[in-house]
């Protein structure tokens, strides 16, 4: 770009940038993880949500090591955070979902601060929004039903999100002659050790079935809204 404006973080990511959008909060709340065999907490998408969003989620509770993934459903009801198979205690978890800073609302109230629009007249980010700030980001290409993605090492884990939202389920290994489990890209949350990456594991049994695994490409992302 000949003119514009780019804030870049002392770890070298791009905060603020009129070429490219920023996303913000534009819902949050609480909710109960879900497992298999015990009650499906779902909540629904709000009214009037973009088409193009992002789940964010974390544990309530910063602390000891939990394994969520997301699952979203087809007929439109919501979204559910299953624990592992055979963790069936269900945790309480806070979640985000994220649009485009040109997508928010019409804040009719602004405070003062700073509006970015990109060379089209979109709006890219606005100090009005609760805005995300990335910490840190990698991109996994899986091949595997037990494939671990790149560790994200932090100082503090306080109040840090991860992306749920892209490639959740892998496929189906067989474990019985009458079932198989599946397994789905879980984000490990270890507070002891401030530790989040992505982790290939089980989340049900099905039916039987020959394996089968879909590979492809995950991108892992973490940071705070602010």
């Amino acid at each position: 770009m000949s003119y514009g404006l780019s804030v870049v973080s002392e770890s070298g990511f791009t905060q603020i940038d009129s070429t490219y959008d920023n996303v913000a909060v534009y819902a949050s709340g609480t909710m109960n993880s879900s497992y298999y065999g015990g009650t499906v907490t779902t909540t629904a998408i709000p009214a009037n949500t973009p088409v193009d969003y992002l789940i964010f989620c974390k544990p309530t509770t910063e602390s000891g090591t939990h394994r969520l993934t997301l699952a979203t459903y087809t007929d439109g009801s919501g979204f559910s955070f299953y624990n592992q198979y055979g963790q069936n205690t269900v945790i309480s978890v806070d979640w985000v979902i994220a649009i485009r800073s040109r997508d928010m609302p019409a804040n009719n109230s602004p405070d003062y601060g700073l509006e970015v629009y990109k060379a089209n007249g979109e709006e890219s980010f606005s100090s009005n929004n609760a805005n995300f700030r990335c910490l840190q980001v990698s991109f996994d290409n899986i091949t595997s039903s037990t494939q671990s993605g790149a560790t994200f090492s932090l100082g503090s884990m306080a109040n840090i999100y991860s992306l749920m939202s892209g490639k959740t389920v892998l496929g189906r290994v067989p474990v019985s002659s009458q079932n198989s489990a599946l397994y789905s890209l879980f984000v490990e949350f270890d507070y002891s050790a401030k530790t989040i990456k992505s982790v290939g594991a089980p989340v049900a049994l099905i039916g039987p079935g020959s394996s089968a695994i879909a590979g492809g490409f995950k991108t892992n992302l973490i940071g705070s809204f602010t």
